[in-house]
């Protein structure tokens, strides 16, 4: 099976808890590609970098079976964050951003699934419109988290309030309570699912909130209460889910399993406890977590 990622590769400084930094590939395209990988997808990048990006990082993703759509650099730096983490939150800077993907790069490809993610600007409504119309598009699942940033005058990541994207023709989606208040006009909970559902129609909705998960799949919702696990860094946590749950939802049909997979990637990825990519969890661990995860998953109407 394959999978496409559309997102621009970025270079994050990562300033952890303890005010150690460290310098690490990511962005969707590296998360939600490797964990991909995990689950045994052929992946693709369809992504934008500069000629300033390190070798390494390229002969990184070749070495865990990652394809590039291009290998030419494009004329601007690669998107580059810095991210502060805190107790609770985490500062997001915005150093330098790469060109946005043409939509000329996906047209007459075919694949399984697709997962759109945005870091900044790359990805153009035009372009998602696109994708989510399409016929025998595959399977089509969005973060909007890209579309939900703006930058200040100090290159400061800040985050709108209110967003207009066309999502009616979407299979999924993975939410959290910001990005559904931006598609509700504020509401959030079960108040904001029942919103996205009635507005949108998309066939599942992940919604990620505090400690808990949830998956509404027609008039049904699902949820897990996941532990508290500290963890030195935050940073791909929702790429690892969404990755996660289109992966299995594409290749086992059943959309608790999904919900399990993507919960069991999550608390997988925090118990390495390591920074970065690192942190993307083996199959292995996902699954173990996952089982646990199916006995007790709690569900009600909606």
């Amino acid at each position: 099976m394959r999978a496409s990622i559309l997102s621009n590769l970025v270079v994050d400084e990562i300033v952890s808890l303890n005010n150690i930094s460290r310098q690490s590939l990511g962005g969707p395209a590296a998360y939600c590609g490797l964990t991909a990988r995990k689950f045994g997808f052929d992946t693709t990048l369809f992504t934008h970098f500069g000629k300033d990006l390190d070798s390494k990082y390229l002969e990184y993703l070749t070495k865990h079976g990652i394809i590039l759509n291009s290998s030419k650099h494009s004329e601007l730096p690669t998107t580059r964050f810095v991210l502060k983490n805190f107790e609770d939150d985490r500062e997001l800077t915005l150093n330098s951003n790469c060109s946005a993907i043409d939509i000329e790069e996906i047209k007459n490809v075919k694949s399984d699934c697709w997962i759109i993610s945005p870091v900044f600007e790359e990805v153009s409504v035009e372009l998602l419109r696109y994708l989510a119309t399409t016929s025998e598009k595959g399977f089509v699942m969005l973060d909007p988290q890209g579309y939900t940033r703006t930058v200040d005058s100090a290159r400061k990541i800040s985050l709108r309030k209110k967003i207009d994207v066309p999502l009616n023709d979407l299979n999924g989606i993975k939410l959290d309570s910001h990005e559904i208040c931006c598609l509700t006009n504020g509401l959030w909970g079960k108040e904001g699912l029942r919103k996205v559902r009635s507005k949108y129609g998309i066939d599942y909705i992940i919604y990620t909130q505090d400690q808990n998960i949830h998956l509404l799949q027609d008039e049904r919702l699902y949820w897990l209460n996941l532990p508290k696990i500290n963890s030195p860094d935050s940073t791909g946590l929702g790429d690892i889910i969404t990755a996660s749950f289109a992966c299995t939802i594409v290749k086992e049909k059943e959309a608790i399993w999904a919900l399990c997979f993507a919960a069991g990637a999550l608390t997988s990825a925090l118990q390495t406890r390591e920074i970065g990519i690192e942190k993307i969890p083996s199959k292995s661990a996902i699954e173990e977590n996952a089982a646990y995860y199916y006995n007790i998953m709690n569900y009600d109407t909606i």
